[in-house]
């Protein structure tokens, strides 16, 4: 994988949980209830609330679930969404360094290399990828979404505004 800050979330959410799983993954990345209503406009025990199944019309709104991420530099509930939209989220570096053309090119190659090559190993037993081959080629399209999102990056901070 690159070494730029690129992360894929391509989980889907049969094998994530629901969003109130979600909401506790957040609540637990934050530091607790206590320490995420420091981090937002809601108390400990209404975030109590979003995250317990047994309050099934209490729901995170959006702008706490945004501050909440934020603070706690992971995005377990927007994953989550977006999985559950059959969506994949990219998460984009950051531009602000000078880029590296020849090493976005090289770990681009490298990356799409590592996809044919076990796609390729895969396929040859018997012309299918199974549940078992799946994930480590999840693995190797996730790594080369990330390189290309890097080089993208790069090249978006070359863009006239």
């Amino acid at each position: 994988m690159t070494s730029s800050k690129s992360r894929i979330h391509s989980f889907h959410p049969e094998s994530y949980g629901d969003v109130k799983s979600a909401v506790r993954a957040l609540l637990h990345a934050s530091g607790g209830e206590a320490r995420a209503a420091e981090r937002c406009r809601v108390s400990k025990s209404t975030l109590s609330e979003y995250g317990n199944p047994g309050h099934p019309d209490r729901h995170m709104p959006v702008d706490v679930v945004e501050a909440l991420e934020a603070a706690a530099g992971e995005m377990p509930v927007t994953t989550h969404l977006a999985a559950a939209h059959d969506c994949l989220l990219l998460q984009l570096p950051d531009g602000d360094a000078e880029p590296e053309w020849l090493a976005h090119l090289t770990s681009i190659g490298k990356e799409a290399g590592d996809v044919f090559n076990r796609a390729g190993e895969y396929l040859a037993d018997d012309g299918d990828i199974d549940e078992n081959e799946a994930p480590v080629l999840m693995r190797e399209l996730d790594e080369l979404l990330a390189a290309v999102a890097a080089m993208r990056a790069a090249v978006r901070q070359r863009m006239p505004e």
